[in-house]
């Protein structure tokens, strides 16, 4: 297999040492040429590599201060997976959502379709942004038969649905299919995230089934696409 740059190298440690609490939120990191000699490598090539948490939101890095954690990386991979939301990524303590709709009507031709329901079924249209420290993140809209998910209010969206649907309704949460694709800021999403009408986003439309293979969600999350990283890694056998 392929060696992987050493700039991401140090990247990727970097970060899991962030996310499994070696380096906390708030403290600074040692001085580039201290890194520079602890992975046997220029401080440029460490610069590069930290300059990729920066662009995250991860480390802040100022003239004279130094570099600084600011907040736990966002590991989109779980958050799009079909077990854990962005609750159990970041804790419940960093996020707020903001309710935009809560209705129950009967779904589009597609909605239907992707959940595999009839178009005579209702269905929850939820219409809710996410904030991670106060910064933008994400306008999401889900879109759940009552059938599946039965009972839920709006106080649940506040926190975690799949918290919901596993404690409360004890239901199993197997697997989940998804799709990225680019799109641009409608006039909503750049009043809610604080962007330009026009800004390039990404959008991720998610299916999540649970263990029998019913679909009970279909959602499309649209993100800043500066914040987006969707890491996956590839084995060749």
């Amino acid at each position: 297999m392929k060696k992987i740059p050493k700039y991401m190298e140090i990247y990727l440690d970097i970060k899991e040492k962030i996310m499994n609490g070696y380096y906390s939120i708030g403290e600074k990191l040692p001085a580039g040429g201290e890194l520079a000699e602890e992975y046997k490598t220029s401080k440029l090539t460490v610069k590069k590599g930290l300059d990729l948490l920066v662009s995250e939101g991860v480390l802040r890095s100022r003239s004279g201060f130094g570099t600084e954690v600011i907040r736990a990386p966002i590991d989109n991979s779980k958050v799009f997976g079909p077990n854990e939301g962005l609750f159990s990524v970041v804790g419940e303590e960093h996020v707020k959502s903001e309710i935009h709709n809560f209705s129950i009507e009967l779904p589009s031709e597609k909605v239907a379709d992707l959940l595999k329901i009839s178009s005579k079924d209702y269905v929850y249209n939820i219409i809710r942004s996410r904030f991670i420290d106060n910064q933008p993140y994400s306008i999401e809209q889900t879109f759940m038969p009552l059938s599946i998910i039965p009972g839920l209010e709006p106080k649940h969206l506040k926190k975690s649905i799949y918290s919901y649907i596993t404690e409360e309704l004890h239901l199993k949460i197997k697997d989940s299919h998804i799709w990225i694709k680019g799109d641009v800021a409608t006039e909503f999403d750049a009043r809610i995230l604080h962007i330009e009408k026009g800004d390039f986003m990404i959008e991720v439309d998610k299916v999540v089934s649970l263990s029998t293979g019913v679909p009970f969600e279909y959602s499309l999350s649209r993100h800043l696409y500066k914040d987006f990283i969707f890491e996956a890694v590839f084995v060749e056998n």
